[in-house]
């Protein structure tokens, strides 16, 4: 079954004012390569690990791995503990890594299970080449006593993302891998995949189509205040222009959009009710604002 997956248009604001710079630099009509999993496919003990390549180049990406834990450990020379459980861990390929968060004040750091929206690029924190836990639940059990570890920030989730930088060639690019695991960490779901092709240019968890696939509303956000109004676009709508009109439909003041944000100002403009409108060659963007 295809899986539509939609971004709201403050996820899309957000995405043109960080990556802006990023995508005017480089393909900013870049292209998403999506791939729907059906059936997804269910990574276990059984199953054995599952190596991810984002696009079929025999390079290994990530690799998604579910371990059995059964340990024995001395804590005293009378006592002895029992590690039981399972680990859904995730292992970055050779110069690849997954988006992960600092732990505290430590250089220690854990997987992220990222939003729909959220941005996976340049700016993100990723983990480095080796294994990492996407979701724990051992109990440790002694003579004494017994207790559960159960953390990961992909534990128990439905419809996560994780966030993947890889190499194609000596070239880095970002894509997301949508998961689900298990309560008891015993089950990774891979539900579907997605990549830019374009090199070092990032993408949205979530993201399935290239910004030219997406409608000129919901690639424009205009906020006003009382002095001026904001226009933010997605990079590939620079070259646009911004026009003030008075009630009468007169031109008052026209901008043109050479950055992912644009500012008019109101100074000079009479009392009264205009309309401000972003205009691009596939539509346009209106807006009413009263100024004093």
């Amino acid at each position: 079954m295809k899986r539509v997956i939609t971004i709201n248009e403050s996820r899309l604001a957000r995405f043109s004012a960080v990556a802006g710079a990023v995508l005017a630099s480089s393909a900013v009509n870049s292209q998403i390569v999506y791939t729907n999993v059906d059936p997804d496919i269910i990574i276990d003990t059984a199953s054995g690990q599952y190596n991810l390549d984002f696009n079929a180049d025999a390079m290994i990406d990530v690799t998604l791995n579910v371990m059995n834990v059964m340990e024995f450990t001395s804590i005293s020379t009378s006592t002895s503990a029992v590690y039981a459980g399972s680990l859904a861990v995730v292992t970055p390929g050779i110069g690849a890594g997954v988006v992960s968060a600092i732990l505290g004040s430590s250089s220690s750091s854990y997987v992220t299970a990222m939003n729909n929206g959220d941005l996976i690029g340049t700016a993100a924190v990723f983990g480095g080449s080796s294994m990492a836990a996407l979701a724990v639940d051992i109990t440790i059990t002694s003579s004494s006593s017994s207790y559960q570890i159960s953390n990961g920030a992909f534990l128990g989730v439905t419809d996560k993302f994780l966030g993947v930088k890889f190499l194609i060639g000596t070239n880095t690019h970002y894509g997301w891998a949508r998961l689900d695991v298990s309560a008891n960490a015993d089950t990774i779901r891979l539900k579907d995949y997605a990549y830019n092709v374009a090199a070092d240019s990032p993408i949205l968890a979530g993201q399935t189509l290239g910004l030219d696939a997406i409608s000129v509303e919901n690639k424009v956000t205009i906020k006003t205040t009382l002095d001026n109004a904001t226009i933010n676009v997605t990079p590939d709508l620079i070259g646009g222009r911004v026009v003030m009109f008075n009630i009468a439909g007169q031109e008052i003041k026209v901008v043109q959009i050479t950055d992912v944000n644009t500012e008019i100002l109101y100074e000079g403009v009479e009392t009264g009710i205009y309309t401000i409108t972003a205009q691009f060659d596939g539509g346009m963007v209106n807006k009413k604002v009263y100024i004093k």
